[in-house]
């Protein structure tokens, strides 16, 4: 039974129609993605990067990222941020979207042990200015101010980096 089932699998991967028409699904979904990631960064800023609360931009490159407590995406993306913060080569900034009062955010923070501040978007006045359709939404901004990168939706620590080490180029 073990070898027909060998066989069977060996003969599927050998098959070159098998192939071809998973790489024309892998295809179909990755043109998809990346339309719907478009879409979503439609209303994103580009250039000179606005000016936060009580924030300046420094010599090193800066992460400003939009979350929210409710955001499930938001859970797996932001234990990287804390991540980033807490190795200090970075600036992190962080705007939390619709997710309580100055307290409550504080409170979320400490009990998932995140190692970055927030600055609370309660009016969404701050997200607005900065084309912030969804979140997460990840901008990086270099050294001379300018927002160099964009994101949407989850990304990886090692994505970030990458972003963050173009920037300071």
């Amino acid at each position: 039974m073990q070898n027909k089932v060998s066989h069977k699998i060996k003969s599927t991967l050998r098959n070159k129609k098998f192939w071809i028409s998973n790489l024309k699904t892998l295809a179909l979904m990755l043109v998809i993605a990346f339309a719907i990631t478009q879409y979503q960064q439609r209303s994103m800023i580009e250039g000179l990067a606005p000016t936060l609360p009580d924030i300046s931009y420094s010599e090193k490159p800066t992460l400003v990222y939009f979350w929210g407590s409710w955001c499930p995406v938001c859970k797996t993306t932001s234990p990287f941020v804390s991540s980033l913060a807490s190795e200090g080569d970075y600036n992190i900034i962080s705007v939390a979207l619709s997710s309580g009062s100055d307290n409550e955010i504080e409170l979320y923070l400490r009990k998932h042990n995140y190692q970055f501040k927030a600055i609370n978007d309660d009016d969404g006045e701050i997200s607005e200015s900065w084309g912030v359709a969804v979140t997460p939404s990840i901008f990086i901004i270099n050294k001379a101010g300018e927002i160099s990168h964009t994101s949407t939706g989850m990304t990886s620590l090692w994505g970030m980096r990458l972003r963050l080490w173009l920037a300071s180029l």
